[in-house]
């Protein structure tokens, strides 16, 4: 991963923790929660939900929802984040594409 790289996935972080935050103190933004809690209700729906993490010993084709223990073509492993974190980051996505740049103009 190149330093940018690097960078951009902080900043990612940041905001997720930062908006969970503000979410818990009650100053979240009321269209930003509307698009979390859309987030929210389409992790809890994967397969690949284990807590509340997304599980990086399993993948899953987006396409069919088949999910595989092992690598295979066209899956998506899961990325291990804090979902609770991660789906109130504006600059995050699903890396299985079932939401994110929702925030992008």
């Amino acid at each position: 991963m190149n330093l940018k790289n690097l960078f951009n996935k902080r900043n990612e972080i940041a905001n997720g923790h930062f908006n969970e935050f503000r979410s818990k103190v009650g100053l979240a933004d009321e269209g930003d929660e509307y698009i979390f809690s859309k987030r929210e209700t389409i992790c809890n729906a994967c397969p690949l939900k284990n807590g509340n993490s997304c599980d990086t010993q399993r993948w899953i084709d987006p396409l069919t929802l088949e999910v595989s223990k092992m690598p295979k073509d066209g899956f998506i492993r899961g990325c291990g984040c804090r979902l609770s974190a991660k789906q109130k980051s504006k600059y995050s996505s699903c890396p299985a594409g079932f939401w994110g740049g929702e925030f992008e103009v």
